[in-house]
């Protein structure tokens, strides 16, 4: 496949929950630029996923549909059959204090969160027939994380910013298992 010249980053938001009337994620999402030129790189197209993740396992199926390739996914009114390569997604979850965390990890098993739609997020999911059965207890980005971490830092010097091994086996880390379980199947 011929790969175009820009790196394409998906980046996802979530809904408000349980009692927060506004989750950060969205207003940081659509304050990101649609494209980040950088001199002598390869510029970078944002695609900001126009839907907000509520907190139910329902959305969560929408992640393989995200990684497919598949461009209407992203523009509905394109041609059936057309690609489009996607090099990374981001997905933002809110945090309840004022850290960015970048996440080294997330885990497959240990969830007992009830969802908005009242529907408990499975515990066990690397069992027999679950959810992510023979996958890896933790799953790891395959970027550098403290990389990141710290450019992030440098970026936004007046916010604080580390790296994180504990999303708080919440719809967030739930999220980013379920990412990255797409790309390791």
């Amino acid at each position: 496949m011929l790969r175009e010249k820009e790196y394409k980053v998906v980046v996802t938001a979530c809904a408000p929950f349980k009692e927060n009337e506004r989750n950060p994620t969205q207003d940081v999402k659509l304050k990101l630029p649609d494209r980040i030129e950088r001199e002598g790189r390869i510029p970078i197209k944002i695609i900001k996923y126009p839907v907000d993740f509520r907190n139910v396992i329902k959305d969560m199926d929408l992640i393989p549909k995200l990684w497919s390739g598949d461009k209407r996914v992203y523009e509905p009114n394109c041609k059936k059959g057309q690609k489009i390569y996607i090099d990374a997604m981001l997905h933002m979850g809110m945090n309840f204090s004022d850290v960015w965390q970048v996440e080294k990890r997330a885990r497959r098993d240990g969830y007992d969160w009830v969802g908005d739609d009242g529907v408990r997020l499975p515990k066990y999911n690397g069992k027999k027939g679950g959810r992510w059965d023979g996958l890896p207890e933790v799953l790891r980005p395959v970027f550098d994380v403290e990389h990141i971490a710290t450019r992030l830092h440098e970026d936004l010097p007046n916010s604080l910013t580390k790296t994180s091994t504990d999303a708080g086996l919440l719809y967030c880390e739930f999220i980013l298992y379920t990412s990255l379980a797409t790309l390791h199947m």
